[in-house]
């Protein structure tokens, strides 16, 4: 028998309908698996890992993963997917060891991004720990991180 190919997106569409449904194809049963373990920084990391701001995503998501949620063939309600990805950015501990390490060298490049928005925000976690300097701009007095 061969290996599942979790690489293969049709895979979650045959088995996870959940995490197919998500746009981010976040591993939903890991994490709600977490939450129900009690470990909402683990849950947190692994959300992180297929979206950079869980914590907002479970304030503002359309939670496309709900309606395709295979609970509902056995109860009429779906998992509230979305509030427990809010649960586990909510009761996080720090988690910032757990982040790739910015290298002290940089590697001779700027990045300039507009706006302290979400999208800003990803860039600059994506391209931090390759080695740019970010420089971000914004008008308001705060970022658009949520505490």
């Amino acid at each position: 028998m061969q290996p599942t190919n979790t690489k293969d997106p049709q895979y979650y569409h045959k088995v996870v309908d959940c995490q197919w449904g998500c746009p981010a194809h976040t591993d939903v049963p890991g994490y709600i698996r977490h939450i129900a373990q009690g470990e909402y920084t683990q849950a947190y990391l692994l959300n992180r890992e297929s979206n950079v701001f869980p914590g907002i995503l479970g304030r503002v998501c359309d939670r496309p993963c709900e309606p395709v949620c295979r609970r509902v063939r056995v109860e009429e309600e779906p998992v509230a997917i979305c509030r427990l990805k809010r649960v586990a950015g909510d009761l996080k501990a720090d988690f910032k060891e757990h982040l790739p390490p910015i290298p002290k060298k940089k590697n001779g490049k700027r990045i300039a991004l507009i706006g302290a928005g979400c999208a800003s925000l990803t860039v600059a976690n994506d391209l931090l720990p390759l080695g740019y300097e970010i420089d971000i701009f914004e008008s308001l007095p705060k970022d658009g991180r949520v505490n």
